[in-house]
Formats: C-alpha cells, sequence, structure tokens
C-alpha cells in the first residue's frame, strides 16, 4: 500500500513543477495583456507556490517509499494554441483554461483528498494545497472580471472545447488511481475522484462563467 501511495506523490509532485511552469508562462502573458496588479500578483504567487507544493509531494513520497526520491524535472510546458484565435485571444485563453478550468477541477479533487484522511501530516498538507488552488483559480476569475464584453464572448466560444479537453485530462490521470483509494492517507476512491469533476464543473465553473458575463 505504502509503495503505491509513495508513487501517487511522486507523480503529483512532477505535475506540481508543471504547473508552476504553466503559471511563469501565463504570468508573463499578462503582463504583456497589461493586467492590472492585484491579478498580477495572484499570477506570479502561483509560481512560487506551485514550486512548493511539488517539493512537499516529493516528500511525503519519500515518506511512503522509504527511500530518496529524485526532484522533479524542471521544464517548459507546452501550452494550447487554440486555433482559430489570433495571438492575443490565445493569452486570455491560457489565463483562462489554467485558471478557471484546471485549477478549479484542482480545488474539487483536493476536496475529494480532503475527505478521504485523517493523518495529520497528509491532512494539513491538503489543507494548504486546497487553500492555495482556489487562490491559484481567482487568477482566471479575477482577470475576466478585468477584460471587456468583447473579449468576454470571444472567451466563451472556446470554453466548451477547453472544458472537454480539462476534464478528459483529469478523468485519464484519475483512472490509473487505486479503485478502492487509501482512506486516511489522501487518496479517495476511484469514483469519488471523478465524481469530483462533474460536480466541480456543474457546481463551481459554469457557474462563475455565468456570474462574470462569459456567455456559452
Amino acid at each position: 500500500m505504502h509503495a503505491e501511495v509513495g508513487a501517487i506523490w511522486r507523480e503529483r509532485a512532477q505535475s506540481e513543477l508543471n504547473a508552476a511552469s504553466g503559471f511563469a508562462i501565463v504570468a508573463t502573458e499578462l503582463f504583456e495583456l497589461g493586467a492590472p496588479s492585484a491579478v498580477l500578483e495572484l499570477a506570479t504567487r502561483a509560481v512560487h507556490d506551485e514550486v512548493r507544493h511539488a517539493e512537499l509531494c516529493r516528500g511525503l513520497a519519500e515518506r511512503y517509499l522509504g527511500e530518496p526520491v529524485a526532484p522533479p524535472v524542471a521544464k517548459r510546458v507546452s501550452m494550447p494554441r487554440h486555433a482559430g484565435a489570433d495571438a492575443e485571444l490565445v493569452k486570455h485563453l491560457h489565463v483562462v483554461g489554467l485558471c478557471c478550468v484546471n485549477e478549479t477541477l484542482a480545488a474539487g479533487f483536493l476536496e475529494a483528498c480532503l475527505e478521504a484522511t485523517d493523518a495529520p501530516d497528509v491532512r494539513e498538507l491538503a489543507r494548504q494545497h486546497l487553500a492555495d488552488e482556489v487562490r491559484h483559480a481567482r487568477v482566471g476569475w479575477a482577470h475576466l472580471a478585468w477584460v471587456d464584453a468583447a473579449t468576454r464572448r470571444a472567451i466563451g466560444g472556446f470554453v466548451p472545447r477547453m472544458l472537454t479537453a480539462n476534464v478528459a485530462r483529469w478523468t485519464r490521470r484519475l483512472h490509473i488511481m487505486p479503485r478502492a483509494g487509501f482512506p486516511g492517507l489522501g487518496v479517495p476512491a476511484r469514483a469519488r475522484a471523478l465524481a469530483s469533476l462533474e460536480e466541480t464543473v456543474r457546481e463551481v465553473v459554469l457557474p462563475g462563467f455565468a456570474a462574470v458575463g462569459v456567455p456559452l
């Protein structure tokens, strides 16, 4: 059991560092778009948060595997091209895809993880991680509140495609989790983890777009 849990945390360490790369790209693009300082502050802080998450996950992997775990590999991740969007709109879509969609889905998944653990160290990590992911999602929602109505309409045309792609990617990742999970160690049952995706889209993501005036 501990070997499987350790492998899950090792994979998450790499995914967290990849997220840091994504936020570094988005932060640069937000500067290019002339985003307000409050949004820039959230986005640049997110880069640091994700690097810290990667190290915390690596530490838990070492604990459960009982051996040293190599740090995840830092690399520049690829961002979606969004065929049909011009160069400026692509930057807006990167913010929305990473923050409003992916980070909001991540927050829903972490809520499921928090439900599944009573181990104090894992619970504290999940709690801190969840708080960070909520803040990271706010980068996107704050950005949408700042852009003009024409940009929100243009973004809306791409949202269904982004939602489909992100949910599919999360579904593939969650399908490799143990069917029964590991209650008490922050690994929810596979069915609960998958259900968190649907719940988050229905209860948070879609209402969020409606609230900021993005037509779907």
